[in-house]
């Protein structure tokens, strides 16, 4: 299902019309950009969201859907470029802020995860403080593996979302960076429902993403590959104000979203939780403004909205 021709020249016009979203930190300005997701061209609300993660070291700072029968469906996505990146200063604050992250970064030595798992419920989006109902905003909350600061690679799984003149879209995709994100084709997702995220690394260089609509039943799992090897030093979990080219997504009103049953297992077997050692608050701030209040628990990663820009 795609946009029809007048929403799709409506959102176009919005995106058209936000600012660049320049790195404010040197975090931000130390990881590279993934490769924007192509994000109008399809319904669901597309081929997902985003360039990479801009993530930074300075101190910053419900309902269910209808059931269906259950579903899951198996794919592989092949990175084909190479990944770079430069990390960040050594420094660990125990509060990061970044232009577009807000949630719980791990960071430890390389080789020390295996995967990472976090369950939330896709949110009933509202435009972004001040912004008009007849509008287009839009989010992402995702877990991934070396976003942070690994030089040569990074996955991650998650669920988009969008509101559009009053319409709330979702759909669930997964990305190795510095490729364009795919869709699950398969799911469907609503606000509402219960999603869990699983992305596990098999080796440095393959990997699973499991999507699981706890509320309907379907499930899909795309195996992945990159071309350069992942540092397996980094677990997150994140929502996203992401952006699509160069341009910045205005960021919905999501109320609150939380990781439950949030967690990383180490290559040893451990599993360690978003407290754990190594783990950093990120909070998104633009133009001076903190958007995000991030805060976790043992098993859990919270993600507060608080303002927007509207654009």
């Amino acid at each position: 299902m795609f946009f029809s021709a007048s929403l799709l020249g409506y959102a176009l016009l919005l995106l058209a019309s936000t600012v660049f979203a320049a790195p404010t930190s040197r975090l931000d300005g130390g990881i590279a950009r993934r490769v924007g997701r192509n994000l109008l061209t399809h319904f669901s609300p597309t081929d997902v969201v985003s360039e990479n993660l801009l993530s930074a070291r300075n101190g910053g700072g419900g309902g269910s859907s209808s059931s269906s029968s259950k579903t899951s469906k198996t794919s592989t996505v092949t990175a084909t470029s190479t990944s770079t990146s430069s990390p960040p200063s050594s420094t660990n604050p125990a509060v990061l802020s970044s232009n577009i992250w807000a949630g719980v970064g791990m960071e430890s030595p390389a080789n020390t995860y295996r995967s990472v798992t976090g369950t939330l419920v896709v949110p009933h989006l509202q435009p972004a403080t001040g912004g008009a109902i007849e509008g287009f905003y839009g989010g992402s909350a995702w877990v991934g593996l070396d976003g942070m600061t690994c030089q040569t690679g990074s996955m991650a799984t998650g669920i988009q979302f969008i509101y559009l003149n009053q319409s709330i879209l979702a759909n669930s995709w997964t990305e190795v960076a510095p490729n364009s994100a795919v869709t699950m084709s398969s799911m469907t997702v609503n606000a509402g429902d219960t999603v869990k995220l699983t992305l596990t690394a098999t080796s440095t260089t393959t990997g699973t993403a499991v999507v699981e609509n706890l509320s309907n039943g379907q499930s899909s799992t795309v195996g992945l590959t990159s071309p350069s090897p992942l540092c397996l030093a980094n677990a997150e979990w994140i929502v996203e104000d992401f952006q699509e080219g160069t341009f910045l997504m205005p960021f919905a009103n999501f109320g609150s979203i939380t990781f439950t049953d949030a967690s990383a297992t180490t290559q040893s077997g451990s599993t360690v939780g978003p407290s754990g050692s190594g783990s950093h608050l990120i909070n998104i701030v633009q133009s001076d403004i903190q958007f995000t209040s991030a805060s976790r628990t043992a098993s859990s990663v919270t993600v507060d909205y608080l303002t927007s820009i509207p654009f």
